[in-house]
Protein backbone atom coordinates (compact mmCIF):
# COMPACT_ATOMS: atom_id res chain seq x y z
CA UNK A 1 0.00 0.00 0.00
CA UNK A 2 1.51 3.38 -0.85
CA UNK A 3 1.17 6.77 0.44
CA UNK A 4 -1.09 7.65 -2.35
CA UNK A 5 -3.57 4.59 -2.05
CA UNK A 6 -3.29 4.92 1.33
CA UNK A 7 -4.73 8.77 1.05
CA UNK A 8 -7.13 7.46 -1.22
CA UNK A 9 -8.83 5.32 1.23
CA UNK A 10 -9.22 7.76 4.11
CA UNK A 11 -10.63 10.09 1.63
CA UNK A 12 -13.20 7.77 0.60
CA UNK A 13 -14.28 7.00 4.34
CA UNK A 14 -14.26 10.90 4.41
CA UNK A 15 -11.33 11.63 6.41
CA UNK A 16 -10.20 15.32 5.94
CA UNK A 17 -6.24 15.97 5.65
CA UNK A 18 -6.18 12.48 3.93
CA UNK A 19 -2.45 13.01 2.97
CA UNK A 20 -1.57 14.17 5.65
CA UNK A 21 -2.80 11.62 8.40
CA UNK A 22 -1.58 9.02 5.51
CA UNK A 23 1.97 10.24 5.58
CA UNK A 24 2.04 10.13 9.24
CA UNK A 25 0.18 6.54 9.89
CA UNK A 26 2.59 5.02 7.41
CA UNK A 27 5.74 7.01 8.87
CA UNK A 28 5.12 5.99 12.64
CA UNK A 29 3.86 2.07 11.76
CA UNK A 30 6.09 1.94 9.27
CA UNK A 31 9.11 3.27 11.49
CA UNK A 32 10.41 5.22 8.10
CA UNK A 33 11.00 9.03 7.09
CA UNK A 34 9.07 10.81 5.50
CA UNK A 35 10.92 10.98 2.04
CA UNK A 36 10.23 6.98 2.74
CA UNK A 37 6.92 7.19 2.76
CA UNK A 38 6.69 8.86 -0.45
CA UNK A 39 8.03 6.08 -1.92
CA UNK A 40 7.50 3.11 -0.17
CA UNK A 41 4.76 0.28 -0.64
CA UNK A 42 3.94 -0.94 2.78
CA UNK A 43 2.14 -3.90 4.23
CA UNK A 44 2.45 -4.10 7.73
CA UNK A 45 0.02 -5.45 9.68
CA UNK A 46 0.28 -2.61 11.95
CA UNK A 47 -0.44 -0.07 9.44
CA UNK A 48 -3.50 -1.89 8.26
CA UNK A 49 -4.83 -1.82 11.31
CA UNK A 50 -4.34 1.78 12.05
CA UNK A 51 -5.83 3.00 8.68
CA UNK A 52 -8.91 0.89 9.73
CA UNK A 53 -9.07 2.60 12.63
CA UNK A 54 -8.97 5.86 10.83
CA UNK A 55 -11.11 5.05 8.23
CA UNK A 56 -13.53 4.84 11.69
CA UNK A 57 -13.14 8.25 12.38
CA UNK A 58 -10.59 7.60 15.08
CA UNK A 59 -8.19 10.71 15.62
CA UNK A 60 -5.18 10.44 14.09
CA UNK A 61 -3.51 11.89 17.83
CA UNK A 62 -5.10 8.62 19.42
CA UNK A 63 -3.63 5.98 16.85
CA UNK A 64 -0.85 7.73 17.02
CA UNK A 65 -0.31 8.26 20.78
CA UNK A 66 1.01 11.66 20.95
CA UNK A 67 0.61 15.05 19.64
CA UNK A 68 2.64 18.09 19.74
CA UNK A 69 1.67 21.43 21.45
CA UNK A 70 3.50 24.39 21.65
CA UNK A 71 7.27 22.45 20.36
CA UNK A 72 6.28 19.57 22.65
CA UNK A 73 5.46 15.85 22.20
CA UNK A 74 2.54 14.57 24.34
CA UNK A 75 0.92 11.69 25.30
CA UNK A 76 -2.28 11.14 24.09
CA UNK A 77 -5.53 8.74 25.72
CA UNK A 78 -8.85 8.41 24.80
CA UNK A 79 -9.26 9.21 28.54
CA UNK A 80 -7.96 12.85 27.68
CA UNK A 81 -8.62 16.02 25.71
CA UNK A 82 -6.63 16.01 22.54
CA UNK A 83 -3.99 19.44 22.80
CA UNK A 84 -5.05 21.99 19.89
CA UNK A 85 -3.86 24.45 18.29
CA UNK A 86 -5.77 27.05 19.80
CA UNK A 87 -5.06 26.19 23.38
CA UNK A 88 -1.78 27.56 22.42
CA UNK A 89 -3.46 31.15 23.02
CA UNK A 90 -4.56 30.17 26.36
CA UNK A 91 -0.60 28.74 26.86
CA UNK A 92 1.45 32.18 25.35
CA UNK A 93 -0.95 34.22 27.46
CA UNK A 94 0.97 32.32 30.50
CA UNK A 95 4.03 32.02 29.27
CA UNK A 96 4.26 35.50 28.55
CA UNK A 97 2.47 37.48 31.58
CA UNK A 98 3.85 35.08 34.84
CA UNK A 99 6.14 36.94 36.67
CA UNK A 100 9.39 35.99 36.90
CA UNK A 101 9.40 32.99 39.46
CA UNK A 102 5.73 32.69 39.35
CA UNK A 103 3.03 30.53 40.65
CA UNK A 104 0.21 29.22 38.58
CA UNK A 105 -2.44 26.65 38.65
CA UNK A 106 -4.08 24.91 35.88
CA UNK A 107 -7.68 23.77 36.26
CA UNK A 108 -8.67 21.11 34.09
CA UNK A 109 -5.47 19.59 32.93
CA UNK A 110 -6.22 17.04 31.07
CA UNK A 111 -2.95 15.73 29.42
CA UNK A 112 -1.06 18.84 31.22
CA UNK A 113 -0.45 20.11 28.07
CA UNK A 114 -0.77 23.91 28.95
CA UNK A 115 0.57 23.32 32.63
CA UNK A 116 3.97 21.25 31.47
CA UNK A 117 4.71 23.65 28.30
CA UNK A 118 4.51 26.89 30.26
CA UNK A 119 6.87 25.30 32.78
CA UNK A 120 9.44 23.79 30.00
CA UNK A 121 9.19 27.42 28.20
CA UNK A 122 9.33 29.13 32.19
CA UNK A 123 11.86 26.87 34.27
CA UNK A 124 11.68 29.79 37.26
CA UNK A 125 7.79 28.72 37.25
CA UNK A 126 5.99 26.72 40.11
CA UNK A 127 2.70 25.56 39.16
CA UNK A 128 -0.21 23.03 39.96
CA UNK A 129 -2.42 21.17 38.00
CA UNK A 130 -5.66 20.12 38.76
CA UNK A 131 -8.40 17.21 36.96
CA UNK A 132 -11.09 15.24 38.63
CA UNK A 133 -10.31 11.89 36.73
CA UNK A 134 -7.62 9.81 37.84
CA UNK A 135 -7.12 8.08 34.53
CA UNK A 136 -6.27 11.40 33.37
CA UNK A 137 -4.45 12.89 35.55
CA UNK A 138 -1.81 9.76 35.24
CA UNK A 139 -1.51 10.54 31.69
CA UNK A 140 -0.80 14.31 32.98
CA UNK A 141 1.64 13.05 35.35
CA UNK A 142 3.72 10.52 32.67
CA UNK A 143 3.68 14.04 30.58
CA UNK A 144 5.23 15.99 33.23
CA UNK A 145 7.95 13.14 33.98
CA UNK A 146 8.87 12.47 30.27
CA UNK A 147 9.63 16.59 30.11
CA UNK A 148 11.41 16.69 33.07
CA UNK A 149 9.41 19.33 34.80
CA UNK A 150 7.25 16.99 37.48
CA UNK A 151 9.55 18.28 40.37
CA UNK A 152 7.98 21.93 40.01
CA UNK A 153 4.62 20.45 39.12
CA UNK A 154 1.70 19.52 42.17
CA UNK A 155 -1.21 17.48 40.53
CA UNK A 156 -3.85 17.81 42.40
CA UNK A 157 -7.05 15.32 41.82
CA UNK A 158 -9.85 17.39 42.66
CA UNK A 159 -13.31 18.69 41.14
CA UNK A 160 -12.84 22.39 39.98
CA UNK A 161 -15.92 23.41 40.81
CA UNK A 162 -15.24 23.28 44.12
CA UNK A 163 -12.21 25.01 46.13
CA UNK A 164 -9.55 22.85 45.52
CA UNK A 165 -6.96 25.34 45.58
CA UNK A 166 -4.68 27.03 48.91
CA UNK A 167 -2.43 29.87 48.38
CA UNK A 168 -2.42 32.68 46.24
CA UNK A 169 -1.32 32.37 42.34
CA UNK A 170 0.04 35.00 40.07
CA UNK A 171 -2.18 33.29 37.55
CA UNK A 172 -4.92 30.76 36.85
CA UNK A 173 -5.85 29.18 33.56
CA UNK A 174 -8.38 26.80 32.51
CA UNK A 175 -9.18 25.32 29.54
CA UNK A 176 -12.74 23.92 31.00
CA UNK A 177 -15.83 22.27 29.23
CA UNK A 178 -17.74 24.92 27.83
CA UNK A 179 -19.11 23.30 24.30
CA UNK A 180 -23.07 23.55 24.20
CA UNK A 181 -25.20 20.94 23.96
CA UNK A 182 -26.48 22.37 20.66
CA UNK A 183 -23.14 22.40 19.53
CA UNK A 184 -22.39 18.55 20.77
CA UNK A 185 -24.95 17.62 18.01
CA UNK A 186 -22.95 18.79 15.13
CA UNK A 187 -19.17 18.10 15.99
CA UNK A 188 -17.19 16.36 13.56
CA UNK A 189 -17.15 12.62 14.02
CA UNK A 190 -13.44 12.98 15.11
CA UNK A 191 -13.93 15.22 18.26
CA UNK A 192 -17.10 12.53 19.52
CA UNK A 193 -14.12 9.98 19.98
CA UNK A 194 -12.91 12.30 22.93
CA UNK A 195 -14.36 12.02 26.14
CA UNK A 196 -17.61 14.79 26.58
CA UNK A 197 -17.35 15.42 29.75
CA UNK A 198 -13.88 16.93 28.83
CA UNK A 199 -16.30 19.15 25.78
CA UNK A 200 -19.68 19.87 27.45
CA UNK A 201 -21.42 20.74 30.93
CA UNK A 202 -24.17 19.20 29.17
CA UNK A 203 -26.25 22.54 28.60
CA UNK A 204 -25.01 25.76 28.20
CA UNK A 205 -21.40 25.45 28.25
CA UNK A 206 -21.22 28.51 30.89
CA UNK A 207 -21.41 26.30 33.97
CA UNK A 208 -17.90 25.73 35.08
CA UNK A 209 -16.98 28.78 33.50
CA UNK A 210 -19.23 30.33 36.27
CA UNK A 211 -18.03 28.44 38.94
CA UNK A 212 -14.73 29.23 38.43
CA UNK A 213 -15.01 32.58 38.14
CA UNK A 214 -17.15 32.53 41.38
CA UNK A 215 -14.32 30.50 43.25
CA UNK A 216 -10.79 31.28 42.11
CA UNK A 217 -10.23 35.50 42.12
CA UNK A 218 -9.75 34.49 46.06
CA UNK A 219 -6.96 32.74 45.01
CA UNK A 220 -5.28 35.74 43.01
CA UNK A 221 -2.66 37.51 43.99
CA UNK A 222 -2.65 41.11 43.65
CA UNK A 223 -2.63 42.68 40.13
CA UNK A 224 -3.22 38.36 39.46
CA UNK A 225 -4.96 36.97 36.31
CA UNK A 226 -7.72 34.43 35.77
CA UNK A 227 -7.82 32.97 32.14
CA UNK A 228 -10.25 31.11 31.05
CA UNK A 229 -10.38 29.53 26.99
CA UNK A 230 -13.81 29.55 25.82
CA UNK A 231 -16.08 29.27 22.74
CA UNK A 232 -15.73 31.74 19.38
CA UNK A 233 -19.80 32.29 20.89
CA UNK A 234 -19.01 33.35 24.20
CA UNK A 235 -17.12 36.56 24.85
CA UNK A 236 -20.14 38.84 25.31
CA UNK A 237 -21.35 36.03 28.49
CA UNK A 238 -18.11 36.08 29.65
CA UNK A 239 -18.19 39.72 30.23
CA UNK A 240 -21.73 39.51 32.12
CA UNK A 241 -20.06 36.78 34.09
CA UNK A 242 -16.67 38.86 35.19
CA UNK A 243 -19.09 41.79 35.77
CA UNK A 244 -21.48 39.81 38.41
CA UNK A 245 -18.20 38.82 40.07
CA UNK A 246 -16.52 42.29 40.07
CA UNK A 247 -14.20 41.47 37.68
CA UNK A 248 -12.68 43.37 34.52
CA UNK A 249 -12.85 40.93 31.49
CA UNK A 250 -10.53 41.14 28.97
CA UNK A 251 -11.64 38.72 25.24
CA UNK A 252 -8.17 37.72 23.16
CA UNK A 253 -8.40 36.15 20.01
CA UNK A 254 -7.07 33.47 17.94
CA UNK A 255 -4.92 33.41 14.26
CA UNK A 256 -9.03 33.36 13.39
CA UNK A 257 -9.71 36.15 14.93
CA UNK A 258 -11.95 34.23 16.89
CA UNK A 259 -13.21 34.92 20.77
CA UNK A 260 -10.53 32.33 22.34
CA UNK A 261 -9.20 33.26 26.14
CA UNK A 262 -11.23 35.40 28.66
CA UNK A 263 -8.62 37.36 30.96
CA UNK A 264 -10.76 38.23 34.39
CA UNK A 265 -9.01 40.07 36.89
CA UNK A 266 -10.49 42.11 40.07
CA UNK A 267 -11.61 45.01 39.58
CA UNK A 268 -9.08 47.96 41.58
CA UNK A 269 -11.03 49.74 44.52
CA UNK A 270 -11.12 53.26 43.61
CA UNK A 271 -9.73 55.23 46.99
CA UNK A 272 -12.46 58.19 47.82
CA UNK A 273 -11.39 61.08 49.21
CA UNK A 274 -13.21 63.68 51.95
Amino acid sequence: MTLKETAKTLEAAGVPDAGFDAAELICRFENVSRALAMTGDFSSEELFRAVERRKSGEPLQYILGEWDFMGFTFKVTPDCLIPRFDTEVLCSYLVENLPENGRFADLCTGTGCVAVAALKMRNDAYASAVELYPETIAVAKENAETLGVSDRLELILADVCTDCLSGEYDIIVSNPPYVTSEEMKDLPREVKFEPPHALTDGGDGLSVIRKIAEIYPRHLKEGGSLAIEIGSLQGEALRTIAEENSLTCQILRDTGNRDRVAVLKRKQKTAFTA
